[in-house]
């Protein structure tokens, strides 16, 4: 008889999510002999992204966790507004806890992605070879979902299967996962579709599973504790396949692979899709943009006012760098029809030095500064009439990191060739700043590039903690200037198992045992 299993693992918050979990995830096949044609196999396998598009929102928490604990946003307290119960100035001050709705959130939506394809595919391995390019789809999204599971909680249970996976599972250690994820990955590629299809940068596709390997093998450092050169060279060898990939170069313009229409990309290599109705998660304009910023966009809904830039992020951009203009509103304002922005009888005129992540009421700040310092975030385009959720698909893997992440790799390993700082000046010219010569590219200077060029794509705390930044002070973080810093007491570099998985399954809090 089939068991009813995973509860004990992803049981975190009420009884309602544990009644949700249940109805979305265990109970979505119904039949023991599904599917058991080429139609069904076409369209199971779409159930295994379902998870995906929580994971941008404070729902599944994981894009917003990886950006406000960076060093490149901040979600502020504007005096009586954006506390929310402490949980962004927790991220904020690297402040956390078990029970945090962040860790809490992307906890159980990870692995409600990871719990549904190991479900799916249980069915197609049933179907046997006619399944095979769907079963490869699934591993491969699931690799993904694992990724992001491990890069922000270590040692995590790894199961690869639904029938007869134990009830209270054991973490295993994250170097093991590591390895089986680049094994599952490689083994797959070859059943996997390509990019040539444009419909597939929304899927799992050739092109997805090697962007994928590049960061787990270019992360390879932190997840298997040790330098090993061949995971330079791996990193390498997929950065050169994506490369020389015909359906990929680079746009013309920055913000070109932030559009509506961003599927047909040339740079996109892997999205997730968001629609303003069908297909709900992607607010980060209303999260930044200032109440009346609804007057210059002619937006359908108000915004909330609330993330901006952290302004040491922002002194990293040139004057002309196209990329600062075309990401950030700050400065004087103005409505969709190029009048200045009123507000109270005066324009609104936003400084992007805002003083710190805390800013109570009842501090020496005014009430107005309060309300709009921060430069705010417009890199998603947020088109006429955008309503509370955009339609912009927000892409995971992008050509301009492969570039980056190629000549990374290399300074890492044997040195920067001359071919590929080529390719990073590509990005630099694109942005109308100077490009560099040999000797100007140092490990330092990618990672300042790759924190202007990949801004908001949720790469930056995975960057920090591979460069060995994130558990040092930057701004909103050990920054003695700030009067309502707390002090961190948060283990860095990952996050806690929230407490409720902890006290249902014992197991998570033992010592991780060896992948069976």
């Amino acid at each position: 008889m089939k068991k009813i299993i995973y509860i004990s693992l992803v049981l975190i918050v009420t009884s309602i999510s544990c009644t949700d979990l249940n109805e979305d995830v265990l109970d979505s096949i119904s039949s023991n002999n599904y599917p058991e044609t080429p139609e069904q196999i076409a369209v199971q396998h779409l159930e295994s992204y379902n998870a995906l598009s929580s994971l941008w929102d404070d729902g599944g928490y994981w894009f917003l966790a990886q950006e406000v604990s960076s060093d490149e946003m901040v979600a502020p307290t504007r005096g009586p507004h954006w506390f929310d119960g402490g949980k962004w100035l927790q991220l904020q001050y690297h402040n956390w806890n078990d029970q945090s709705d962040p860790p809490v959130g992307m906890w159980r939506d990870i692995f409600r992605g990871i719990v549904t394809s190991n479900k799916i595919n249980d069915k197609l391995k049933a179907g046997g070879g006619l399944a095979q390019s769907k079963i490869s789809e699934v591993e491969a999204i699931r690799s993904f979902y694992y990724y992001i599971f491990m890069d922000n909680f270590g040692d995590v249970p790894y199961l690869d299967k639904y029938i007869g996976a134990p009830e209270k599972p054991f973490r295993n250690n994250r170097t093991e996962i590591f390895d089986s994820l680049t094994t599952t990955l490689e083994r797959g590629l070859k059943n996997l579709p390509s990019i040539s299809n444009p419909a597939y940068k929304n899927y799992a596709s050739k092109e997805m599973a090697q962007a994928l390997l590049v960061k787990l093998y270019l992360n390879g450092k932190v997840y298997a504790e040790t330098d090993d050169q061949i995971f330079y060279e791996k990193a390498i060898q997929y950065c050169d396949s994506l490369i020389a990939n015909v359906n990929l170069f680079l746009e013309p313009d920055p913000l070109d692979a932030f559009k509506v229409d961003n599927t047909n990309s040339s740079e996109v290599i892997f999205a997730v899709p968001f629609d303003e109705v069908n297909k709900e998660g992607f607010r980060l304009h209303m999260r930044s943009l200032h109440y009346n910023h609804n007057e210059t966009f002619d937006m359908a809904a108000g915004p909330w006012n609330g993330f901006c830039v952290i302004p040491d992020h922002f002194d990293t951009y040139q004057s002309i760098d196209k990329r600062k203009s075309g990401y950030f509103l700050w400065g004087p304002q103005f409505t969709y029809s190029g009048s200045p922005l009123m507000v109270d009888g005066k324009q609104l005129d936003i400084d992007y030095k805002i003083p710190y992540p805390n800013m109570p009421v009842d501090g020496p700040l005014s009430i107005d500064f309060i309300t709009n310092c921060g430069a705010r975030i417009q890199k998603f385009e947020i088109y006429k009439d955008a309503k509370e959720n955009l339609t912009v698909n927000f892409p995971v893997f992008r050509l301009s990191d492969i570039y980056l992440m190629k000549a990374e790799a290399e300074l890492r390993s044997s040195g920067l060739t001359p071919a590929t700082l080529t390719l990073v000046n590509q990005i630099r010219s694109r942005a109308s700043i100077a490009e560099w010569n040999l000797g100007e590219v140092t490990l330092d200077s990618i990672y300042a590039e790759r924190g202007r060029e990949l801004y908001a794509e949720g790469h930056r705390r995975n960057d920090m903690i591979r460069f060995g930044k994130f558990d040092q002070p930057f701004w909103g973080k050990g920054d003695e200037t700030d009067p309502n810093d707390p002090g961190q007491n948060a283990i860095e570099n990952i996050f806690p198992i929230p407490l409720n998985a902890r006290t249902t399954n014992p197991n998570l809090d033992l010592e991780p045992k060896p992948i069976n």
